[in-house]
């Protein structure tokens, strides 16, 4: 049987109290921005992506000074600031969902907002960068599509695409590296977490359908540059009820033909891109959410979810359709566990790092979940 150790480790720790949760509620903007210690040491971990080319982790985070990328060492267990925040403007406030590496390790990514609509028309939009992990330093490409933040990226590598979803308006949006023209790909409804490419490079999300007795379900779309044909399929997602929406939480090209996706309400299902069929695998975990997952070095799928402190992790594997929970994220030392889930990645064989994300009381950790055989 698989045990679960799970380690936390804090850039910072700043706690909220009771005090300032009153007066930050409702919240503007400017009130977290100016906060002195929520600009400083409040963070969530948004993002965290291992580096195939130095095997570092790269964390993407919300931080409100704009000091919001990051990589951790799994060896020394240390942070290190990769200062972004010098190509930026204040508006810049995240890295959500959002940093993938090309072929010779230099990572590409894209930044988030958080304002309020009454800045919307002061937000120049979320940037696109590149940032050289060689020398360190960071280039601003363009910009997703004005006035919105770059919510989540995937990257075409051998096309030279750079994909996204953006906030607050539901946009999809093609961004051509070697041009630096951003093509405005439509509004979509909503906004998945993650986008997804296939093996032929066709990019897959979902769009909400907005009357009729199926409003507010989401279906999937997908989008082949070749062409430049944008498809709005009827497959849905499958739900736990009528009112389950289908909406995408994570999403893997799990190299072997398929498509997987986690749901906001915990469902696990697979895509055939080749004919847009939809299965349902399950829903391993007992609360709602699969924020995370990923294909392991062992070949079973990972995955992490929950909410309200009760998260968990588990495992999936794809021969036997069989799921195993392997425990709640939970750091007995620290006697606290992960508030929220919010991404996933593998950094050794079995070791893997969860980040958390709108902890209420404490900034977020970054969260170790080491797996072995017993």
């Amino acid at each position: 049987m698989p045990t679960l150790t799970v380690k936390a480790h804090a850039l910072h720790d700043a706690r909220m109290s009771a005090q300032d949760k009153l007066r930050l509620t409702p919240g503007f903007f400017e009130d977290y921005h100016d906060n002195p210690l929520l600009a400083k040491e409040w963070v969530s971990f948004t993002w965290a992506v291992t580096s195939p080319a130095d095997g570092l982790v790269y964390c993407g985070l919300c931080h409100f000074n704009g000091d919001v990328l990051y990589s951790f060492d799994p060896d020394s267990k240390a942070f290190r600031s990769l200062a972004l925040e010098r190509v930026l403007d204040r508006f810049d406030i995240k890295v959500h969902r959002s940093i993938v590496f090309d072929t010779d390790g230099t990572l590409y990514g894209g930044t988030a907002i958080l304002n309020d609509l009454n800045r919307y028309r002061e937000v120049p939009g979320g940037k696109l960068f590149r940032y050289d992990t060689r020398t360190g330093k960071p280039e601003v490409l363009g910009i997703g599509l004005a006035h919105n933040g770059v919510q989540s990226v995937v990257m075409d590598v051998k096309r030279r695409i750079l994909y996204g979803f953006t906030w607050p308006d539901e946009h999809a949006f093609r961004f051509d590296i070697e041009t630096r023209r951003s093509t405005d790909l439509g509004y979509m409804g909503t906004q998945p977490h993650s986008p997804v490419l296939d093996d032929d490079g066709t990019l897959w999300g979902i769009w909400k359908q907005m009357w009729g007795p199926e409003q507010n379900r989401c279906g999937l779309f997908r989008y082949s540059p070749d062409g430049d044909r944008l498809e709005f399929l009827r497959a849905t997602l499958p739900g736990l009820s009528r009112a389950d929406q289908g909406v995408v939480d994570s999403a893997l090209n799990g190299g072997d033909g398929f498509l997987y996706f986690g749901t906001t309400t915990g469902t696990l299902a697979r895509v055939d891109p080749r004919t847009a069929a939809v299965e349902y695998l399950g829903h391993p975990l007992p609360n709602e959410r699969i924020t995370g997952l990923v294909a392991g070095s062992d070949g079973l799928l990972y995955g992490c979810g929950g909410a309200a402190y009760a998260t968990r992790f588990f495992r999936f594997d794809r021969k036997t359709r069989t799921s195993t929970d392997l425990g709640p994220i939970h750091d007995g030392q620290r006697k606290t566990s992960c508030w929220c889930t919010h991404c996933l990645t593998e950094a050794r064989p079995g070791l893997f790092y969860v980040g958390e994300t709108d902890n209420p009381d404490r900034s977020g950790y970054l969260w170790e979940c080491a797996v072995r055989e017993s």
